[in-house]
């Protein structure tokens, strides 16, 4: 605990959205999160860049929590897509959030062997985190280069790497007489 007071400050790597907004937001290197204040900055920033068209519908699905943890997941992905990935990615915030609940509807409503989704068991039409909402694959697979990303403090992958595991890979080379002790 001591060594993150001495180091306060070092921990902390920004993401910059360099194409849209020029904002920088912090992410906690050891919990591989943001800070609060970078949380509500990201939450805002998908809030403005929904259509207010799709939030009233998403207001009508899901609640203001729930929009808000979702919201604030799209939005870090769309903002390392667009500015650290190489081709940059554009990913709309908004058409991200209502497959999500396209995704959520056909799951409980298609869900027969335990009573229904989680709509039925709540008897509502809102639906139940984290029971049944998933994020769509091409933002898992994007927080996870954000998470790496912030891992190994900002680093970015050369353009002639692979990716970003090309980039954080260790090299190790035996010498050809190596055998290890308990090989046979």
């Amino acid at each position: 605990m001591d060594e993150f007071g001495e180091e306060y400050g070092r921990r902390f790597v920004q993401l910059v959205d360099r194409r849209a907004t020029k904002k920088a937001f912090e992410f906690d290197q050891a919990l591989l999160m943001p800070t609060a204040s970078s949380y509500r900055d990201l939450v805002e920033q998908a809030k403005m860049e929904i259509h207010p068209r799709i939030m009233r519908y998403l207001s009508q699905r899901w609640s203001e929590g729930t929009i808000e943890s979702l919201s604030f997941f799209a939005m870090a992905a769309a903002v390392y897509a667009r500015s650290v990935l190489d081709p940059p990615v554009y990913i709309d915030v908004g058409r991200t959030l209502l497959r999500t609940v396209a995704a959520c509807n056909r799951r409980c409503v298609g869900k027969k062997d335990s009573g229904g989704g989680c709509r039925a068991a709540r008897n509502s039409m809102g639906h139940h985190l984290p029971k049944c909402i998933k994020l769509p694959l091409e933002i898992s697979v994007i927080w996870g280069y954000l998470k790496r990303y912030v891992a190994t403090g900002g680093a970015i992958c050369p353009s002639d790497a692979a990716g970003v595991s090309e980039a954080m890979k260790v090299d190790i080379r035996l010498r050809s007489d190596y055998s290890p002790e308990g090989s046979c």
